[in-house]
């Protein structure tokens, strides 16, 4: 229903597990990356990249991008700020700003069904913040009245967990802020630290 007006991007990646365990098999999690054109919490969007991955072993199952149109945001009440559409002037955000500037965007409503239909059943979402990506999305939802795919419960941060692990730095993937590429980047950063401390839960 979607895959016509909804730039999506769902690709299957495999790779062979770091290490695993009966418990392992099969977990899902969802690493998300917004980019928005604000900082609170009812910023508009201007992309989601997420993907599903499994974060006791190497491995990244799926993923989803869709850029979104910011005046649709702001039709349904997000804000934009100037100092972050500054902040998107910076000569370091160069190749992410001219990708973006030649992409496809589809409106909030449309994007968030999309993300819906990728994300399936309820399952934990990391975001590098707790008051940032999770947040942003949830109140993105609530501005379109559609209900989140996942539980408040499984609000998970990825900046708190790194900083368990402050000495293993990310390696990152493509584009500096593209939301897709930091997303992966985020995922794999998280691995590696999950297999560091020798975690079994999360």
């Amino acid at each position: 229903m979607f895959e016509k007006t909804i730039a999506a991007i769902r690709n299957t990646l495999t790779t062979q597990p770091a290490h695993t365990s009966p418990q392992n098999v099969a977990v899902e999690h969802v690493m998300v990356d917004i980019e928005t054109l604000g900082k609170g919490n009812n910023a508009a969007i201007l992309s989601i990249g997420a993907v599903k991955f499994n974060p006791f072993t190497y491995d990244i199952y799926d993923s989803f991008y869709v850029p979104v149109d910011p005046e649709s945001c702001q039709a349904l009440g997000l804000k934009i700020d100037a100092s972050t559409v500054m902040w998107w002037m910076h000569a370091d955000r160069d190749d992410a700003r001219e990708a973006m500037m030649i992409e496809t965007r589809v409106d909030l409503p449309s994007a968030m069904y999309g993300f819906v239909d990728w994300f399936g059943g309820d399952k934990p979402v990391w975001g590098n913040g707790s008051t940032f990506d999770n947040v942003i999305l949830s109140n993105a939802f609530k501005a379109c009245n559609i209900d989140q795919p996942w539980m408040f419960w499984n609000d998970k941060c990825y900046r708190t967990l790194k900083g368990q692990a402050k000495h293993i730095k990310l390696k990152r993937k493509g584009t500096h802020h593209n939301a897709l590429d930091d997303a992966i980047s985020q995922a794999e950063h998280m691995q590696a630290i999950v297999e560091y401390l020798g975690l079994e839960t999360l």
